[in-house]
């Protein structure tokens, strides 16, 4: 995605009568927001425009914000695309839901606007935007973020989109842990941290590892810590050089 003066937002939210007031304070922020009144709109305008982040409501008028959200996640183009989902409800499967859908974070209606601007400049600090296409390895795991696709020993294996970025935070930090904390945070967007949301975390890790096959064991378990990929050579000759 080519970089722009302005990172472009699309709007496409259940009450129309938002979108004034968040538009005007989008632009005094720096951002330049387009709005989609309903689904089919939302779909033309991603297409059309190609955003930078969409902010989307999951009860949008005709088929709702998962559909236009798997849409993007389907399309290669948009893979530097940023979701935010805007449910109804603080349950943990609605953010689930979304989650796999491939949104890059949740938030409760009715909409802060300081906490939307907030939760923006927090996507744009973890995965920032219009940088050069990389390619993440780690042995015979290698992840194309600018095309979405993850291989394993050269076959392409089918991630959901939680899975996805469970992956790439690991891959990124290139061998260092994280703790469950921060996937969390990271992946899911929580800031407060339940018994319930770490054994998720544990099943989607689970789950990954017996997609990756036996690249799988690459991942570790770091006992009431977190998580980390097992160092390569690579990443060691990379410490180095930056010392």
């Amino acid at each position: 995605m080519s970089k722009r003066l302005k990172l472009k937002v699309l709007l496409a939210l259940q009450d129309s009568a938002l979108y004034p007031t968040l538009e005007a304070a989008l632009g005094e922020s720096g951002l330049d927001a387009v709005h989609a009144p309903n689904t089919n709109e939302a779909l033309r305008l991603v297409n059309q425009e190609k955003p930078d982040l969409v902010a989307i409501d999951r009860m949008l008028p005709d088929s709702g914000g998962i559909r236009v959200c798997r849409s993007i996640r389907s399309n290669p183009e948009l893979a530097e695309t940023r979701i935010i989902m805007l449910g109804e409800s603080d349950d943990l499967s609605d953010r689930i839901l979304s989650m796999e859908a491939g949104s890059d974070d949740y938030m409760v209606k009715p909409v802060s606007l300081e906490e939307l601007l907030v939760r923006i400049t927090a996507l744009q600090r973890r995965h920032p935007l219009g940088q050069p296409d990389q390619v993440l390895m780690a042995g015979t795991i290698k992840m194309i973020p600018a095309e979405w696709v993850v291989y394993v020993e050269g076959n392409p294996v089918h991630l959901t989109a939680t899975e996805y970025r469970l992956l790439q935070e690991l891959l990124q930090v290139k061998g260092r842990v994280l703790t469950r904390e921060s996937l969390l945070e990271r992946v899911w967007g929580y800031q407060k941290v339940h018994s319930l949301e770490t054994r998720t975390l544990d099943v989607h890790m689970s789950r990954l590892r017996t997609k990756l096959g036996a690249s799988g064991c690459n991942i570790v378990t770091v006992r009431n810590i977190g998580y980390r990929i097992d160092i390569v050579t690579e990443w060691l000759n990379d410490r180095k050089d930056a010392e």
